[in-house]
């Protein structure tokens, strides 16, 4: 059977002239554009939203689909045009050529002038019904699979942050259904004639919250799910339309999660043997492994499956990891009564915990400290922004007579060692940390209790150490600077961007640009 498939280049499109070629079939894409989109299909440019399709290139078509369709408008592509004047051509076009006809709307259509993709999907349908033309109406709900929007754009955000903002109470069902099942159900009407209205929508009725965590699972990350008031959802969704040339989502879209996408795959099933498959994070999982990140970075400490692994195999260690900071915490104090210069203490602290990390806890040291270009740039790029956070902080606490007087007499410290050995010793200092606290301790941590929760236990930890200094200021800087560098550490696999970041931060703040006059 020849086949012309309008939007044949489209998501769905390229699915159903795939299995068109599969069941052995002649598909003829008719879309914009010069390409057909899938090799072995025919192709016929024309932009059916303006122009009628040219007859002579379409003789001898059996059959006639029509998945043309926008979920925003777009300058001359309007609702109005694309999905009404196009299917009055398309359904003229059936008639002179005497093909059937397969129109592919969507569940959620209704007459309601407020909502014009709506609104145009009913009128569009109710042009099939009095046509005349042998039809049949399919009604798809939201549809996932290879190249979609719904698992995709979910994968992005879930990656992006580990908070989700669900429409409203999340509440609305919707029933995700495969689109290899809707393109089967497609070419199964082709091939068994004029058929009526069918709904295509997945075995099982989800809420919005369970899409959601189902996504959620199959890539892989721990997601806190909030609802948050559709007016501020309206707000996002237009500043991106505007800002954007492919948003997120569109008004259309945002409706369609207000009111739900829910069906009743009774008739498919009848008429169509449709059997749609269950959407699970097993099905999430490989569409989740193709999708590129959002903006090319994450606010999450960890982003995707490789990264968990990376992390995970770092989690053995962890029992050495608790002691060695548990040991570092202790010594300190030990070592403060025999060696009373801070200076010398903190080095004779690195030079005896040093050792101990690299020899007791197994975290891939020669990888962790491999150099590269892009570390070392990300590492200066930080230690401008943790400066800039300092002297905020500074600034506050200068305000303050008790924690001015701590800060002023931290300045101090440069002066109870000979000149000549300030630098060095707080390279080695520097480096006993990262060693220490950023990677043997921070890491396991990470891999055990999570990123989050383990980068703020070696921070506390590290914090901890700094206890026997007597300086609460000083307690402040170690936690906050503590779980930057390990955040730093976790999120780029390195330890190369917060050892060049803690280096620079500290000889800026102590010698290049200190936050007190001195």
């Amino acid at each position: 059977m020849k086949v012309a498939v309008a939007g044949g280049t489209g998501f769905v499109g390229r699915h159903v002239v795939a299995l068109l070629l599969e069941r052995g079939h002649e598909p003829v894409v008719l879309a914009r554009g010069t390409r057909s989109g899938v090799p072995g299909a025919g192709f016929v440019s024309c932009d059916i939203g303006r122009e009628a399709p040219p007859l002579d290139r379409l003789a001898g078509c059996d059959a006639l689909v029509n998945l043309v369709g926008i979920k925003r408008e777009d300058g001359a592509q309007t609702f109005e045009a694309v999905h009404v004047d196009a299917t009055r051509r398309l359904l003229a076009a059936a008639r002179d050529l005497g093909a059937r006809y397969v129109h592919v709307s969507v569940v959620a259509s209704r007459p309601d002038p407020r909502q014009p993709y709506h609104d145009t999907k009913w009128r569009a349908e109710q042009l099939v019904r009095a046509s005349g033309v042998g039809a049949t109406i399919l009604r798809p709900g939201v549809i996932y699979g290879a190249g979609d929007d719904m698992v995709t754009h979910l994968t992005k955000m879930i990656r992006f942050a580990p908070v989700f903002p669900v429409v409203g109470r999340g509440n609305a069902i919707l029933q995700p259904v495969d689109v290899r099942d809707v393109a089967d159900a497609v070419v199964t009407a082709l091939e068994r004639g004029p058929g009526g209205t069918c709904d295509l929508v997945g075995p099982d009725r989800l809420t919005l919250r369970d899409v959601v965590r189902t996504a959620a699972q199959g890539v892989g990350l721990p997601l806190a799910i909030v609802s948050l008031p559709v007016a501020v959802h309206r707000v996002a969704v237009a500043l991106m339309n505007r800002l954007t040339r492919r948003p997120l989502s569109t008004p259309a879209q945002l409706q369609m999660l207000v009111d739900g996408l829910a069906g009743d795959a009774e008739a498919a099933r009848r008429d169509l043997g449709f059997s749609p498959r269950s959407f699970t994070s097993e099905a999430v999982r490989p569409l989740a492994a193709t999708v590129p990140s959002l903006f090319g970075w994450s606010l999450r400490l960890v982003a995707h499956r490789n990264h968990i692994a990376w992390l995970a195999r770092r989690g053995p260690a962890w029992p050495r990891s608790l002691a060695l900071a548990v040991l570092a915490i202790a010594l300190f104090p030990f070592v403060s009564l025999l060696v009373p210069n801070v200076w010398y203490r903190m080095a004779v602290s690195a030079a005896l915990l040093i050792p101990a990390a690299l020899l007791a806890v197994d975290v891939g040291w020669k990888e962790l400290f491999r150099p590269s270009r892009r570390h070392v740039l990300e590492g200066v790029g930080w230690a401008v922004l943790l400066y800039g956070l300092g002297f905020v902080v500074a600034r506050a606490l200068l305000s303050w007579p008790p924690a001015a007087a701590q800060v002023t007499s931290l300045y101090g410290w440069t002066d109870v060692v000979a000149r000549p050995w300030v630098v060095p010793l707080l390279l080695f200092i520097i480096l006993g940390e990262e060693v220490v606290w950023r990677n043997a301790v921070t890491l396991p941590l990470a891999a055990r209790l999570g990123p989050v929760a383990g980068v703020a236990v070696a921070a506390l930890g590290f914090a901890a150490m700094h206890v026997a200094l007597d300086v609460p200021v000083l307690l402040l800087a170690a936690l906050g600077a503590g779980a930057f560098w390990g955040a730093l550490v976790v999120k780029s696999r390195s330890a190369v961007p917060a050892l060049v970041s803690h280096v620079l931060w500290d000889v800026a703040v102590m010698f290049w640009f200190p936050y007190v006059s001195r």
